[in-house]
Protein backbone atom coordinates (compact mmCIF):
# COMPACT_ATOMS: atom_id res chain seq x y z
CA UNK A 1 0.00 0.00 0.00
CA UNK A 2 2.15 3.27 -1.35
CA UNK A 3 1.18 6.46 -0.84
CA UNK A 4 0.75 7.01 -4.46
CA UNK A 5 -2.20 4.34 -4.80
CA UNK A 6 -6.16 5.15 -4.87
CA UNK A 7 -5.90 2.03 -1.80
CA UNK A 8 -3.86 4.55 0.48
CA UNK A 9 -5.62 7.17 0.68
CA UNK A 10 -9.04 5.27 1.12
CA UNK A 11 -7.44 4.33 3.76
CA UNK A 12 -6.26 7.50 5.09
CA UNK A 13 -10.01 9.17 4.03
CA UNK A 14 -11.96 6.39 6.32
CA UNK A 15 -9.22 7.35 8.75
CA UNK A 16 -9.43 11.38 8.64
CA UNK A 17 -13.47 11.52 8.59
CA UNK A 18 -14.23 10.07 12.06
CA UNK A 19 -10.98 10.99 13.56
CA UNK A 20 -11.28 14.64 15.00
CA UNK A 21 -14.52 13.53 16.38
CA UNK A 22 -13.52 10.57 18.39
CA UNK A 23 -11.79 11.10 21.94
CA UNK A 24 -8.03 10.95 22.65
CA UNK A 25 -8.17 7.18 23.46
CA UNK A 26 -10.30 6.02 20.58
CA UNK A 27 -8.27 8.25 18.17
CA UNK A 28 -4.96 6.42 19.56
CA UNK A 29 -6.65 3.05 18.56
CA UNK A 30 -8.73 3.95 15.58
CA UNK A 31 -4.72 4.83 13.86
CA UNK A 32 -3.30 1.74 15.88
CA UNK A 33 -6.18 -0.49 13.34
CA UNK A 34 -4.66 1.73 10.39
CA UNK A 35 -1.47 1.10 11.10
CA UNK A 36 -1.32 -2.83 11.46
CA UNK A 37 -3.96 -2.65 8.07
CA UNK A 38 -1.40 -0.38 6.55
CA UNK A 39 1.49 -2.85 7.26
CA UNK A 40 -0.32 -6.26 6.63
CA UNK A 41 -1.40 -5.09 3.47
CA UNK A 42 2.01 -5.71 2.28
CA UNK A 43 1.99 -9.55 3.73
CA UNK A 44 0.23 -9.51 7.14
CA UNK A 45 2.91 -12.58 8.27
CA UNK A 46 4.72 -10.33 9.02
CA UNK A 47 2.77 -8.19 11.65
CA UNK A 48 3.63 -10.41 14.04
CA UNK A 49 7.28 -9.64 14.06
CA UNK A 50 6.00 -5.75 14.60
CA UNK A 51 4.20 -7.23 17.70
CA UNK A 52 6.91 -9.50 19.00
CA UNK A 53 9.27 -6.06 18.46
CA UNK A 54 6.89 -4.43 20.18
CA UNK A 55 6.11 -6.93 23.26
CA UNK A 56 9.82 -6.83 24.02
CA UNK A 57 10.32 -3.16 24.17
CA UNK A 58 7.20 -2.34 26.19
CA UNK A 59 8.47 -4.77 28.86
CA UNK A 60 12.28 -3.83 28.65
CA UNK A 61 11.46 -0.30 29.24
CA UNK A 62 9.23 -0.38 32.13
CA UNK A 63 12.33 -3.27 33.24
CA UNK A 64 14.96 -0.21 32.48
CA UNK A 65 12.71 2.18 34.65
CA UNK A 66 11.99 -0.29 37.36
CA UNK A 67 7.97 0.15 36.63
CA UNK A 68 6.29 -3.93 36.52
CA UNK A 69 2.96 -4.53 35.25
CA UNK A 70 0.16 -6.80 37.60
CA UNK A 71 0.56 -10.33 36.65
CA UNK A 72 -2.87 -10.59 35.08
CA UNK A 73 -2.26 -7.51 32.46
CA UNK A 74 1.55 -9.60 31.67
CA UNK A 75 -0.72 -12.73 31.32
CA UNK A 76 -3.18 -11.13 28.68
CA UNK A 77 -0.27 -9.43 27.16
CA UNK A 78 2.02 -12.49 26.29
CA UNK A 79 -1.17 -14.55 25.48
CA UNK A 80 -2.07 -11.77 23.37
CA UNK A 81 1.22 -11.84 21.59
CA UNK A 82 0.93 -15.79 21.49
CA UNK A 83 -2.22 -15.69 19.91
CA UNK A 84 -1.63 -13.28 17.25
CA UNK A 85 1.85 -15.03 16.46
CA UNK A 86 -0.48 -17.98 15.45
CA UNK A 87 -2.75 -16.40 13.74
CA UNK A 88 0.13 -14.64 11.38
CA UNK A 89 2.93 -17.28 11.08
CA UNK A 90 1.20 -20.53 10.87
CA UNK A 91 0.32 -20.50 6.74
CA UNK A 92 -3.53 -20.11 7.35
CA UNK A 93 -4.57 -18.95 3.93
CA UNK A 94 -7.49 -17.01 4.99
CA UNK A 95 -9.30 -16.01 1.59
CA UNK A 96 -9.75 -19.57 0.93
CA UNK A 97 -10.89 -19.93 4.78
CA UNK A 98 -13.21 -17.59 4.67
CA UNK A 99 -14.56 -18.69 1.14
CA UNK A 100 -15.09 -22.29 2.38
CA UNK A 101 -16.87 -21.60 5.68
CA UNK A 102 -19.37 -19.60 3.18
CA UNK A 103 -20.10 -22.42 1.35
CA UNK A 104 -19.49 -24.96 4.30
CA UNK A 105 -16.80 -26.44 2.73
CA UNK A 106 -14.89 -29.04 4.57
CA UNK A 107 -12.34 -30.29 1.99
CA UNK A 108 -11.68 -26.82 1.47
CA UNK A 109 -11.73 -25.72 4.91
CA UNK A 110 -9.52 -28.38 6.12
CA UNK A 111 -6.88 -27.24 2.94
CA UNK A 112 -6.75 -23.46 4.24
CA UNK A 113 -5.31 -24.84 7.47
CA UNK A 114 -1.76 -25.97 8.37
CA UNK A 115 -0.78 -29.20 6.92
CA UNK A 116 2.79 -30.11 8.70
CA UNK A 117 4.47 -29.51 11.78
CA UNK A 118 7.12 -26.87 9.84
CA UNK A 119 4.04 -25.04 9.88
CA UNK A 120 4.34 -24.18 13.21
CA UNK A 121 7.70 -23.73 14.15
CA UNK A 122 7.60 -20.24 14.46
CA UNK A 123 4.74 -20.52 16.93
CA UNK A 124 6.23 -22.83 18.86
CA UNK A 125 9.24 -20.58 19.19
CA UNK A 126 7.58 -17.36 19.67
CA UNK A 127 5.28 -19.31 22.61
CA UNK A 128 8.43 -20.73 23.99
CA UNK A 129 10.14 -17.63 24.14
CA UNK A 130 7.85 -15.06 25.25
CA UNK A 131 6.84 -17.77 28.23
CA UNK A 132 10.51 -17.76 29.07
CA UNK A 133 10.72 -13.82 28.99
CA UNK A 134 7.82 -13.54 31.42
CA UNK A 135 8.82 -16.30 33.86
CA UNK A 136 12.03 -14.32 33.64
CA UNK A 137 11.08 -11.01 35.17
CA UNK A 138 10.62 -11.75 38.82
CA UNK A 139 14.40 -12.37 38.18
CA UNK A 140 14.84 -9.83 36.59
CA UNK A 141 13.58 -7.23 38.39
CA UNK A 142 14.74 -8.81 41.45
CA UNK A 143 18.31 -7.57 40.39
CA UNK A 144 20.39 -4.50 41.79
CA UNK A 145 18.93 -1.43 40.24
CA UNK A 146 22.27 -1.13 37.38
CA UNK A 147 22.02 -4.52 37.01
CA UNK A 148 18.51 -4.57 35.95
CA UNK A 149 18.65 -1.43 34.03
CA UNK A 150 21.26 -2.94 32.16
CA UNK A 151 19.62 -6.77 31.77
CA UNK A 152 16.90 -5.13 30.19
CA UNK A 153 18.56 -2.76 27.55
CA UNK A 154 20.59 -5.51 26.00
CA UNK A 155 17.76 -8.10 26.00
CA UNK A 156 15.83 -5.45 23.78
CA UNK A 157 18.51 -5.08 22.07
CA UNK A 158 19.76 -8.27 21.18
CA UNK A 159 16.34 -9.44 20.41
CA UNK A 160 16.14 -6.58 17.99
CA UNK A 161 19.59 -6.47 16.35
CA UNK A 162 18.57 -10.86 16.11
CA UNK A 163 15.36 -10.52 14.39
CA UNK A 164 17.09 -7.73 12.11
CA UNK A 165 20.03 -9.93 11.63
CA UNK A 166 17.73 -12.80 10.41
CA UNK A 167 15.59 -11.40 8.45
CA UNK A 168 17.66 -9.12 6.68
CA UNK A 169 21.15 -10.67 6.51
CA UNK A 170 20.94 -14.25 7.08
CA UNK A 171 21.09 -14.93 3.37
CA UNK A 172 23.26 -12.87 2.71
CA UNK A 173 26.31 -14.05 5.02
CA UNK A 174 25.17 -17.41 3.88
CA UNK A 175 25.50 -16.53 0.16
CA UNK A 176 28.82 -14.55 0.78
CA UNK A 177 30.14 -17.79 3.12
CA UNK A 178 29.55 -20.15 0.56
CA UNK A 179 31.08 -17.74 -2.16
CA UNK A 180 34.32 -17.50 -0.61
CA UNK A 181 34.51 -21.21 0.12
CA UNK A 182 33.85 -21.73 -4.17
CA UNK A 183 37.32 -19.65 -3.92
CA UNK A 184 39.27 -21.69 -2.01
CA UNK A 185 37.80 -24.88 -3.59
CA UNK A 186 36.01 -26.07 -0.61
CA UNK A 187 31.99 -24.84 -2.11
CA UNK A 188 30.82 -28.29 -0.99
CA UNK A 189 30.86 -27.47 2.34
CA UNK A 190 28.89 -23.97 2.00
CA UNK A 191 25.28 -24.31 2.91
CA UNK A 192 22.08 -22.77 0.64
CA UNK A 193 20.40 -19.49 0.99
CA UNK A 194 17.08 -19.83 2.49
CA UNK A 195 15.09 -17.79 0.91
CA UNK A 196 14.00 -15.54 3.66
CA UNK A 197 11.42 -12.64 2.49
CA UNK A 198 12.90 -9.14 3.79
CA UNK A 199 10.05 -7.61 5.62
CA UNK A 200 8.84 -3.94 4.79
CA UNK A 201 10.45 -1.10 6.67
CA UNK A 202 12.04 -3.58 9.36
CA UNK A 203 15.64 -1.21 10.00
CA UNK A 204 13.10 1.56 10.36
CA UNK A 205 11.11 0.05 12.74
CA UNK A 206 13.47 -1.70 14.63
CA UNK A 207 15.71 1.03 15.29
CA UNK A 208 13.26 3.15 16.11
CA UNK A 209 12.29 0.43 18.98
CA UNK A 210 15.48 0.37 20.31
CA UNK A 211 15.80 3.96 20.77
CA UNK A 212 13.19 3.71 23.07
CA UNK A 213 14.75 1.08 25.35
CA UNK A 214 18.17 3.07 24.93
CA UNK A 215 16.69 6.72 25.79
CA UNK A 216 14.74 5.41 28.88
CA UNK A 217 17.88 4.00 29.88
CA UNK A 218 19.67 7.19 29.70
CA UNK A 219 16.55 8.83 31.61
CA UNK A 220 15.75 10.92 28.37
CA UNK A 221 12.59 9.63 28.01
CA UNK A 222 10.07 8.20 30.18
CA UNK A 223 8.14 4.69 29.37
CA UNK A 224 4.32 4.24 29.06
CA UNK A 225 2.36 1.24 30.73
CA UNK A 226 0.02 1.39 28.13
CA UNK A 227 0.77 -1.30 25.62
CA UNK A 228 -2.02 0.21 22.94
CA UNK A 229 0.21 3.29 22.95
CA UNK A 230 3.47 2.30 22.55
CA UNK A 231 2.32 0.17 20.07
CA UNK A 232 1.24 2.99 18.22
CA UNK A 233 4.29 5.17 18.78
CA UNK A 234 6.37 1.66 17.17
CA UNK A 235 4.00 1.41 14.14
CA UNK A 236 2.48 4.72 13.47
CA UNK A 237 1.78 3.96 9.80
CA UNK A 238 2.24 7.74 8.17
CA UNK A 239 5.94 6.74 8.51
CA UNK A 240 5.93 2.93 9.43
CA UNK A 241 8.14 2.05 6.63
CA UNK A 242 10.52 4.42 5.63
CA UNK A 243 11.06 7.00 7.88
CA UNK A 244 11.54 9.47 9.53
CA UNK A 245 12.83 7.70 12.38
CA UNK A 246 11.44 9.33 15.42
CA UNK A 247 12.66 9.34 19.23
CA UNK A 248 10.47 8.73 22.25
CA UNK A 249 11.13 11.57 23.63
CA UNK A 250 9.79 13.54 20.78
CA UNK A 251 6.64 10.96 19.05
CA UNK A 252 5.65 9.05 22.34
CA UNK A 253 4.77 12.18 24.04
CA UNK A 254 2.28 13.26 21.08
CA UNK A 255 0.95 9.84 21.28
CA UNK A 256 -0.31 10.09 24.91
CA UNK A 257 -0.81 13.50 25.05
CA UNK A 258 -4.42 14.81 23.32
CA UNK A 259 -3.81 16.08 20.25
CA UNK A 260 -4.74 19.45 18.36
CA UNK A 261 -4.11 20.80 14.77
CA UNK A 262 -2.66 23.96 15.32
CA UNK A 263 -2.71 26.96 12.92
CA UNK A 264 -1.30 26.83 10.05
CA UNK A 265 -1.23 22.75 10.11
CA UNK A 266 -3.81 22.30 6.80
CA UNK A 267 -1.82 24.41 5.12
CA UNK A 268 1.60 22.81 5.65
CA UNK A 269 -0.22 19.59 5.27
CA UNK A 270 -1.64 20.23 2.30
CA UNK A 271 1.74 21.65 0.64
CA UNK A 272 3.97 18.55 1.61
CA UNK A 273 1.71 16.16 0.43
CA UNK A 274 1.00 17.38 -2.84
CA UNK A 275 5.16 18.21 -3.06
CA UNK A 276 5.84 14.99 -2.00
CA UNK A 277 3.46 13.42 -4.62
CA UNK A 278 4.88 15.80 -7.50
CA UNK A 279 8.14 14.11 -6.11
CA UNK A 280 7.90 10.59 -6.45
CA UNK A 281 5.21 10.35 -9.40
CA UNK A 282 6.87 13.37 -11.20
CA UNK A 283 10.24 13.51 -10.88
CA UNK A 284 11.97 9.87 -9.24
CA UNK A 285 9.50 7.95 -11.32
CA UNK A 286 10.22 9.98 -15.00
CA UNK A 287 13.38 9.88 -13.93
CA UNK A 288 13.66 6.22 -12.86
CA UNK A 289 13.66 5.26 -16.55
CA UNK A 290 16.49 7.57 -17.25
CA UNK A 291 19.16 5.70 -14.78
CA UNK A 292 17.36 2.42 -15.51
CA UNK A 293 18.50 2.67 -19.40
CA UNK A 294 22.35 2.98 -18.03
CA UNK A 295 22.54 0.76 -15.14
CA UNK A 296 20.30 -2.42 -16.68
CA UNK A 297 22.78 -2.20 -19.78
CA UNK A 298 25.75 -2.99 -17.21
CA UNK A 299 24.27 -5.24 -14.94
CA UNK A 300 26.05 -8.48 -14.05
CA UNK A 301 29.65 -6.32 -15.43
CA UNK A 302 28.01 -6.27 -19.13
CA UNK A 303 29.54 -3.62 -21.18
CA UNK A 304 27.28 -1.24 -22.26
CA UNK A 305 26.53 1.10 -25.92
CA UNK A 306 26.48 4.22 -24.09
CA UNK A 307 29.13 7.41 -24.03
CA UNK A 308 30.38 8.61 -21.09
CA UNK A 309 28.31 11.66 -21.08
CA UNK A 310 25.01 9.45 -21.15
CA UNK A 311 26.11 7.06 -18.31
CA UNK A 312 26.79 10.25 -16.28
CA UNK A 313 23.82 11.94 -16.88
CA UNK A 314 22.35 8.43 -15.94
CA UNK A 315 24.15 8.88 -12.85
CA UNK A 316 22.95 11.95 -12.28
CA UNK A 317 19.31 10.63 -12.81
CA UNK A 318 19.58 7.70 -10.56
CA UNK A 319 20.60 10.92 -7.56
CA UNK A 320 17.56 12.60 -8.29
CA UNK A 321 15.54 9.72 -8.85
CA UNK A 322 16.43 8.88 -5.27
CA UNK A 323 16.52 12.07 -3.82
CA UNK A 324 12.70 12.55 -5.08
CA UNK A 325 11.70 9.47 -4.21
CA UNK A 326 12.94 9.04 -0.67
CA UNK A 327 12.01 12.68 0.22
CA UNK A 328 8.70 12.31 -1.10
CA UNK A 329 7.81 9.89 1.29
CA UNK A 330 8.90 11.73 4.34
CA UNK A 331 7.25 14.93 3.01
CA UNK A 332 3.82 12.81 1.98
CA UNK A 333 4.44 11.01 5.88
CA UNK A 334 5.05 14.61 7.51
CA UNK A 335 2.29 16.17 5.77
CA UNK A 336 -0.77 13.66 6.77
CA UNK A 337 0.87 13.68 10.20
CA UNK A 338 0.11 17.11 10.40
CA UNK A 339 -3.21 16.26 9.46
CA UNK A 340 -3.27 14.37 12.33
CA UNK A 341 -2.31 16.18 14.85
CA UNK A 342 1.57 15.23 14.72
CA UNK A 343 4.27 16.77 14.04
CA UNK A 344 7.30 14.53 12.50
CA UNK A 345 11.06 15.59 12.28
CA UNK A 346 12.33 16.92 9.01
CA UNK A 347 14.16 14.17 7.07
CA UNK A 348 15.90 16.35 4.29
CA UNK A 349 17.36 19.57 3.39
CA UNK A 350 18.37 20.46 0.19
CA UNK A 351 20.72 18.04 0.65
CA UNK A 352 22.91 18.66 -3.02
CA UNK A 353 23.43 22.23 -1.81
CA UNK A 354 25.92 20.44 0.71
CA UNK A 355 29.27 21.48 0.48
CA UNK A 356 31.05 18.39 2.84
CA UNK A 357 30.61 14.82 3.65
CA UNK A 358 29.71 15.96 7.30
CA UNK A 359 27.47 18.72 5.69
CA UNK A 360 25.89 16.16 3.20
CA UNK A 361 25.36 13.87 6.52
CA UNK A 362 23.50 17.09 8.34
CA UNK A 363 21.14 17.00 4.99
CA UNK A 364 20.38 13.67 3.96
CA UNK A 365 17.94 11.26 5.91
CA UNK A 366 18.14 13.22 9.16
CA UNK A 367 16.63 10.94 11.07
CA UNK A 368 19.13 8.09 10.52
CA UNK A 369 22.38 10.13 10.30
CA UNK A 370 21.54 11.60 13.99
CA UNK A 371 20.32 7.95 15.05
CA UNK A 372 24.05 6.36 13.94
CA UNK A 373 25.90 9.65 15.57
CA UNK A 374 24.38 9.08 19.29
CA UNK A 375 23.30 5.44 19.67
CA UNK A 376 26.46 4.28 17.80
CA UNK A 377 29.31 7.08 16.76
CA UNK A 378 29.24 8.64 19.98
CA UNK A 379 28.71 5.43 21.97
CA UNK A 380 31.99 4.20 20.33
CA UNK A 381 34.06 7.21 21.78
CA UNK A 382 33.08 9.74 19.09
CA UNK A 383 35.86 12.64 18.75
CA UNK A 384 36.97 11.38 22.20
CA UNK A 385 40.77 9.36 22.08
CA UNK A 386 42.54 11.37 19.66
CA UNK A 387 42.83 11.47 15.67
CA UNK A 388 43.00 7.89 14.59
CA UNK A 389 40.43 6.39 17.10
CA UNK A 390 37.93 9.28 15.44
CA UNK A 391 38.73 8.08 12.35
CA UNK A 392 38.07 4.11 13.33
CA UNK A 393 34.88 5.65 14.76
CA UNK A 394 33.53 7.08 11.48
CA UNK A 395 35.05 4.24 9.38
CA UNK A 396 32.79 1.44 11.63
CA UNK A 397 29.54 3.76 12.03
CA UNK A 398 29.85 4.36 8.28
CA UNK A 399 29.81 0.87 7.41
CA UNK A 400 26.68 0.27 9.60
CA UNK A 401 25.34 2.76 8.06
CA UNK A 402 25.99 1.38 5.00
CA UNK A 403 24.84 -2.15 5.55
CA UNK A 404 22.12 -0.79 7.25
CA UNK A 405 20.60 -0.16 3.82
CA UNK A 406 20.72 -3.69 2.38
CA UNK A 407 22.86 -6.87 2.78
CA UNK A 408 25.19 -6.50 -0.24
CA UNK A 409 28.89 -5.70 -0.51
CA UNK A 410 28.26 -3.00 -2.86
CA UNK A 411 26.21 -1.10 0.42
CA UNK A 412 29.10 -1.99 2.55
CA UNK A 413 31.20 -0.44 -0.03
CA UNK A 414 29.00 2.94 -0.18
CA UNK A 415 29.02 3.06 3.61
CA UNK A 416 32.75 2.75 3.62
CA UNK A 417 33.19 5.14 0.85
CA UNK A 418 31.24 7.84 2.44
CA UNK A 419 33.44 6.92 5.80
CA UNK A 420 36.74 7.35 3.86
CA UNK A 421 35.33 10.82 2.46
CA UNK A 422 34.55 12.07 5.87
CA UNK A 423 37.78 10.84 7.15
CA UNK A 424 39.59 12.79 4.19
CA UNK A 425 37.84 15.90 4.45
CA UNK A 426 38.68 15.85 8.71
CA UNK A 427 42.30 14.98 8.07
CA UNK A 428 43.04 17.73 5.57
CA UNK A 429 40.60 20.45 8.08
CA UNK A 430 38.49 21.27 5.12
CA UNK A 431 36.02 23.92 6.11
CA UNK A 432 32.47 24.40 4.83
CA UNK A 433 32.06 28.03 3.38
CA UNK A 434 28.96 29.59 3.61
CA UNK A 435 27.22 31.23 0.79
CA UNK A 436 27.35 34.92 1.54
CA UNK A 437 29.93 37.83 1.29
CA UNK A 438 31.83 38.65 -2.18
CA UNK A 439 31.08 37.48 -5.67
CA UNK A 440 34.22 35.47 -4.82
CA UNK A 441 33.38 33.80 -1.79
CA UNK A 442 29.93 33.01 -3.17
CA UNK A 443 31.49 31.47 -6.28
CA UNK A 444 33.58 29.50 -4.31
CA UNK A 445 30.36 27.89 -2.33
CA UNK A 446 29.09 26.96 -6.07
CA UNK A 447 32.24 24.78 -6.84
CA UNK A 448 32.21 23.27 -2.99
CA UNK A 449 28.21 22.26 -3.68
CA UNK A 450 29.56 20.95 -7.46
CA UNK A 451 32.54 19.15 -6.14
CA UNK A 452 30.15 17.35 -3.18
CA UNK A 453 27.59 16.69 -5.48
CA UNK A 454 30.38 14.61 -7.85
CA UNK A 455 31.48 13.03 -4.51
CA UNK A 456 27.90 11.87 -3.46
CA UNK A 457 27.03 10.61 -7.23
CA UNK A 458 30.23 8.19 -7.34
CA UNK A 459 28.63 6.95 -4.05
CA UNK A 460 25.13 6.15 -5.48
CA UNK A 461 26.82 4.74 -8.49
CA UNK A 462 28.38 1.83 -6.01
CA UNK A 463 24.54 2.17 -4.17
CA UNK A 464 22.74 1.34 -7.29
CA UNK A 465 24.97 -0.68 -9.05
CA UNK A 466 23.94 -4.71 -9.09
CA UNK A 467 27.50 -5.91 -8.24
CA UNK A 468 31.46 -4.78 -8.50
CA UNK A 469 31.56 -5.72 -11.91
CA UNK A 470 28.80 -3.55 -13.02
CA UNK A 471 30.91 -0.79 -10.92
CA UNK A 472 33.86 -1.08 -12.87
CA UNK A 473 32.23 -1.84 -16.37
CA UNK A 474 30.65 1.93 -15.27
CA UNK A 475 33.89 3.30 -14.18
CA UNK A 476 35.77 2.27 -17.61
CA UNK A 477 32.55 3.85 -19.46
CA UNK A 478 33.12 7.18 -17.70
CA UNK A 479 36.21 7.30 -18.93
CA UNK A 480 34.88 7.67 -22.95
CA UNK A 481 33.72 10.16 -24.56
CA UNK A 482 31.95 13.59 -23.17
CA UNK A 483 30.12 14.39 -26.68
CA UNK A 484 26.90 15.80 -26.19
CA UNK A 485 24.65 12.91 -28.13
CA UNK A 486 21.16 13.60 -28.85
CA UNK A 487 20.28 10.90 -26.15
CA UNK A 488 22.29 13.25 -23.95
CA UNK A 489 20.92 16.17 -24.75
CA UNK A 490 16.93 14.82 -24.68
CA UNK A 491 18.14 13.18 -21.01
CA UNK A 492 18.91 16.57 -19.97
CA UNK A 493 16.05 18.48 -21.43
CA UNK A 494 13.79 15.67 -19.80
CA UNK A 495 15.64 16.30 -16.29
CA UNK A 496 15.70 20.28 -16.79
CA UNK A 497 11.52 20.31 -17.46
CA UNK A 498 10.56 17.88 -14.59
CA UNK A 499 12.96 18.78 -12.12
CA UNK A 500 13.49 22.70 -12.17
CA UNK A 501 10.70 24.78 -11.88
CA UNK A 502 10.05 22.29 -8.48
CA UNK A 503 13.67 22.47 -7.30
CA UNK A 504 13.52 26.57 -7.52
CA UNK A 505 10.47 26.26 -5.51
CA UNK A 506 11.91 24.15 -2.57
CA UNK A 507 15.13 25.82 -2.45
CA UNK A 508 12.85 29.19 -1.98
CA UNK A 509 11.21 27.12 0.66
CA UNK A 510 14.45 25.96 2.40
CA UNK A 511 13.39 22.19 1.87
CA UNK A 512 11.13 22.34 4.32
CA UNK A 513 12.01 24.60 6.64
CA UNK A 514 10.75 27.99 5.94
CA UNK A 515 6.63 27.12 4.60
CA UNK A 516 5.52 30.01 6.44
CA UNK A 517 6.95 31.57 3.23
CA UNK A 518 4.49 29.95 1.28
CA UNK A 519 1.23 29.59 3.57
CA UNK A 520 2.36 33.98 4.23
CA UNK A 521 2.54 35.14 0.54
CA UNK A 522 -0.25 36.81 -1.31
CA UNK A 523 -2.76 34.60 -2.58
CA UNK A 524 -1.45 35.00 -6.41
CA UNK A 525 1.88 33.60 -5.21
CA UNK A 526 0.28 30.39 -4.23
CA UNK A 527 -2.16 29.92 -6.10
CA UNK A 528 0.44 29.76 -8.79
CA UNK A 529 2.82 27.33 -6.48
CA UNK A 530 -0.51 25.14 -6.35
CA UNK A 531 -1.69 25.48 -9.25
CA UNK A 532 1.72 24.45 -10.89
CA UNK A 533 1.95 21.54 -8.90
CA UNK A 534 -1.18 20.05 -9.58
CA UNK A 535 -0.84 20.92 -13.02
CA UNK A 536 2.49 18.57 -12.69
CA UNK A 537 0.67 16.06 -10.70
CA UNK A 538 -2.29 15.22 -12.82
CA UNK A 539 -0.37 15.84 -16.46
CA UNK A 540 3.12 14.85 -15.98
CA UNK A 541 2.80 12.03 -13.28
CA UNK A 542 5.02 9.15 -14.99
CA UNK A 543 3.38 6.42 -17.06
CA UNK A 544 5.01 3.40 -15.09
CA UNK A 545 4.43 4.11 -10.84
CA UNK A 546 7.48 2.18 -9.05
CA UNK A 547 8.01 1.43 -5.70
CA UNK A 548 9.76 3.59 -3.34
CA UNK A 549 12.64 2.80 -2.68
CA UNK A 550 13.48 2.31 0.25
CA UNK A 551 10.78 0.37 1.15
CA UNK A 552 13.66 -2.62 0.64
CA UNK A 553 15.19 -1.23 4.08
Amino acid sequence: MNYNSWTFWLLFIAVIIPYWRLSHKRQNHLLLGASYLFYGFWDYRFLFLVLISTYIDFIGGLGVAGVQLSRQRLTRLSLFVIASCGLLSTGIRYPELWASLQTGDGHGIAAALPKSLSDYYIFFGTTALTLTYQAMLPWLYSRPEELRRKLFVWISMVANLAILGFFKYCDFFIDSLRGALETVGLGHWGGSALGILLPAGISFYTFQAMSYTIDIYRREAEPTDDFCDFALFVCFFPHLVAGPIMRAHTLLPQVVEPRRMKPGDFEEGLYLVVMGLVKKVVIADNMAPLADNVFFRFANGTSGTLTAAEVLIGIYAFAIEIYGDFSGYSSVARGISKWLGFDLAINFRLPYLAVSPSDFWKRWHISLSSWLRDYLYIPLGGNKGGSWMMYRNLMITMLLGGLWHGASWTFVAWGLYHGLILCLFRLFNISDPKPVGSAGAKLYWLFRVAVMFQLTCIGWLLFRADSFGSVMAIAQALCGSYQLTPTAIASLATMGFYCGLLFLLEWLLDGEQRLDRLISASWLWRGTAYAYLAFMLLVFHAATAYEFIYFQF
